[in-house]
This record gives C-alpha cells, structure tokens and sequence, in this order.
C-alpha cells in the first residue's frame, strides 16, 4: 500500500472515529440525568467539544421540532443552551420556536378550543420563551440581539406595548443596537406605535 493511500485511509479511520465520539459524547450530555450534572456541568461534561456536541444537541432539536413533538423539543432546546450558552444562536431561535411554534402546534391540534384558552397557549409559549431568554442575558448581556427578540415576543405573542417598550429601550442601550431600537421604545411609550 501507497504511503498516500495509508495516509488517505489513517485519516478516515479518524474522522469515523471522531464522528462516533462526538454522538457517544452528545448522547451521553442529551440523556444526562437532570441536574447532574447542572447546566453549567453540561458544557463541562462536553468539555472542548462542547460547540460540537450543541450542534449535534441543535440538529435533534429540529428533527423533534418538525416532528411537533413539543416536549422533545423544549428538552433539547435546554440541553443544547446548557452545552453551548455562548451561542446566542440557540437562545435566539429557542425562544422562537417556543413563542411561536409550540402554542401554534397545540392550536393546530386543537384548533375548536375557546378562543380564551388558545389567548392562553400564546401567552404561555411567550412567557416560557421571556424567561428563556431572559436566562440567556447571562451570557449575553451586551447582545442587542436578545434584547430586541424580548422585546418582539413581549410586543407580537404577548401583545405588552409597555415591557416591550422597556426592552426596545434596553436594546438600545446596547454597543450593537440597530438605530429603529430607540425609535421604537419612544414610540410604544408615547403610545404612536
């Protein structure tokens, strides 16, 4: 055998073996038993391949998610913000889909429910998504980003013009805030939005 070809072969043995660790690793972090260990110990049982294994963690997230399984795709949601809460990604997307469509599945399911209860579904599904992001101001507390999806989730799924206009303000305040932040909060305040 050619050096190349041993040298071709040697480095698909160590990708199929990495690939195999990095799932035996996300599964091991996925299937960890609540609170042990805790959020934090989540990115530290993924150790350096903590983004991997997120990224791994995400892409279950979405197969649970196009399947609509609701709670499937909340726990993994938390599990992949717990494995890689850098990633404003997660948090971001998480919350959409926990303000968006999490409540929309249930209308979907449930679709001659009282128009009270399904009011009460969509403000459920906002203030899960609220507190999420909420936890993820931790990690992102100069993200204009998470400020302004508060801030829409509080003014479109919760339909709260005054916290949505304190999130606009907070955004504003942030170095990567986009100029219409500011300009919304004054609006919601004084009322003109």
């Amino acid at each position: 055998m050619s050096s190349d070809r041993l040298l071709r072969t040697g480095f698909v043995v160590l990708g199929v073996a990495g690939g195999l660790m990095l799932v035996q690793l996300g599964r091991a972090v996925e299937n960890a038993a609540p609170g042990r260990p805790g959020p934090a110990g989540l990115s530290q049982l993924a150790g350096g391949y903590a983004p991997l294994v997120a990224d791994w963690l995400w892409l279950r997230a979405n197969l649970a998610w196009e399947r609509r399984d609701a709670p499937e795709t909340r726990r993994l949601i938390r599990r992949t913000v717990a494995t890689d809460p850098q990633s404003a990604y997660f948090w971001l997307n998480g919350a959409r889909m926990l303000a968006y469509d999490l409540p929309a599945w249930r209308r979907d399911t449930e679709p001659d429910a009282p128009a009270a209860l399904q009011q009460r579904w969509r403000l459920t599904g906002a203030d899960e998504a609220i507190a999420f992001l909420e936890r993820g101001l931790a990690w992102h507390a100069d993200s204009a980003a998470l400020y302004l999806e508060l801030a829409n989730i509080s003014l479109y799924v919760a339909e709260d013009r005054h916290r949505a206009a304190d999130y606009y303000r907070q955004a504003a305040g942030r170095p990567d805030a986009p100029p219409y932040a500011a300009r919304l909060a004054e609006s919601l305040r004084t009322g003109a939005h």
